[in-house]
């Protein structure tokens, strides 16, 4: 979300949204019905520098997961937990040649009713001097580059959508082989009077351009740039059934 977890978490992971479900009132009339579902903030909310600050100080996420899967060993559906350490991207290296900042993100997922009954991630991503993510590397798995540098908008409004890049993958650092790529894009979804919901949208596509994967991770963010995971749904594609959601 082996599963190429930190893809899914960060820009890897998806969702059930965050309507808000009001009760209704009791017996008697004339009463004004309760909301039902989200509102449409008119604020403004600086989803880049968000962005930044979770990346320059890095983060602690822990989610609890149901889906369903073709690996389930019992009827019902899978259950779990995911929990994903950012470290701060503060340390300087060189990635494709140029400086760069890293860091280390370990995602270990442990299911109940699926197998494997768990399975664990590390990847180290790279960045330049702005926090503008660079590449990763996954280890034991892929080496994935932004040929492009992805673009985060500075100011987002609720139904403002955006391409943020993508993510080209090959088996190793010498990029001799092509191992697919993930277009990722962004929606900004209504909540609350005072808050929105940015949701980061990835495709993953193997080395043929076969979609194997979309997810969506949700985060609610306020004017002040507090950004808060809420959700996180993956649906593999093709003839997989599994679809597992984190939240």
């Amino acid at each position: 979300m082996g599963v190429h977890v930190k893809i899914y978490l960060k820009v890897f992971v998806g969702v059930v949204g965050s309507a808000v479900l009001a009760a209704c009132g009791g017996g008697g009339g004339g009463g004004t019905p309760a909301p039902t579902g989200p509102v449409v903030s008119t604020l403004s909310f600086p989803l880049q520098s968000a962005v930044n600050s979770e990346t320059a100080s890095g983060s602690i996420l822990t989610l609890h997961a149901t889906g369903t899967s073709a690996t389930q060993v019992t009827d019902g559906l899978c259950t779990g937990t995911v929990t994903q350490t950012d470290g701060p991207a503060t340390t300087a290296t060189t990635f494709e040649g140029s400086p760069a900042l890293s860091r280390v993100s370990v995602v270990t997922i442990t299911f109940t009713n699926c197998t494997p009954a768990s399975t664990t991630g590390t990847e180290t991503d790279y960045f330049n001097s702005n926090y503008v993510a660079r590449g990763l590397n996954i280890q034991g798995g892929k080496y994935g580059v932004y040929l492009t540098a992805p673009v985060i908008p500075s100011s987002v409004t609720v139904g403002a959508t955006g391409i943020i890049g993508t993510l080209t993958y090959y088996t190793d650092s010498t990029k001799a082989s092509g191992a697919g790529r993930s277009d990722k894009s962004f929606v900004i979804e209504a909540d609350t009077a005072t808050t929105a919901i940015a949701n980061a949208i990835t495709k993953t596509y193997d080395a043929s351009g076969t979609l194997t994967s979309t997810s969506q991770s949700r985060y609610r963010i306020d004017a002040s740039g507090a950004f808060t995971p809420v959700s996180i749904d993956i649906q593999y594609s093709g003839t997989s059934t599994t679809h597992l959601v984190f939240r």
